[in-house]
């Protein structure tokens, strides 16, 4: 039970995991593209592979997964 919303919503860990998560990827994507399409990533010793696009995209998509399986829905109760 969610403490101090007076209504007994069943709120799960994993849905602000992939909040957090999915925020991170929206924020790494299109500096990645940018980074990609520009070339001003930064020289590093794999920066050809453009790490900050892919792992913006990863981010994503596991994200986007988390938010959607774990959201709060309407019906769902504490069960005690």
């Amino acid at each position: 039970m969610a403490e101090g919303t007076g209504r007994g919503d069943v709120l799960s860990i994993w849905f602000f995991v992939g909040v957090m998560t999915l925020l991170y990827g929206l924020v790494l994507l299109p500096f990645g593209a940018y980074a990609w399409l520009t070339e001003h990533e930064s020289p590093t010793v794999l920066h050809q592979l453009h790490p900050t696009f892919w792992w913006g995209l990863l981010l994503t998509i596991f994200g986007g997964f988390y938010v959607l399986r774990f959201r709060p829905r309407r019906g769902d109760r504490a069960r005690v």
